[in-house]
């Protein structure tokens, strides 16, 4: 087996073997990490890499929003769908923009705050920013 092909079934097998709520939070995990490298691109001043990060961003926000059962949830399932929506709106509205950095950062704490009341659920370790600042 050549190493694409160990990757691939390595990453198959965890996919296969991680419990849903954890995977819940290494998604958001995913998030914070694609938001730090926007805000970090905004203020280098590099607006296709800070696009090019919240499209990926907003692709892991899209598919959570497509995992959710809006008759099996109710209000707490619709409240999720307006939140990632809202989110993924006002991720693509600071690309460009003079406060695109900040924004990033402020949108990414509402972020890690979902992140930890699931991590909270699911048992795992709460993701705080580092003293330095945004950390994903």
């Amino acid at each position: 087996m050549n190493l694409s092909k160990h990757a691939i079934a390595a990453y198959q097998t965890a996919v296969m073997t991680t419990p849903p709520l954890q995977a819940v939070v290494l998604l958001y995990d995913g998030i914070l990490v694609r938001l730090h490298n926007a805000a970090n691109a905004a203020a280098a001043g590099d607006y296709g890499r800070q696009y090019d990060e919240i499209a990926r961003a907003n692709e892991i926000l899209r598919g959570l929003l497509a995992a959710l059962d809006l008759q099996a949830g109710g209000k707490l399932a619709a409240g999720l769908a307006d939140t990632y929506r809202t989110n993924m709106q006002a991720l693509l509205h600071t690309v460009g923009r003079k406060d695109a950095e900040k924004s990033c950062r402020r949108i990414a704490e509402g972020l890690r705050t979902l992140r930890n009341a699931w991590a909270e659920i699911a048992g795992m370790a709460m993701n705080e920013p580092k003293q330095s600042g945004f950390d994903a």
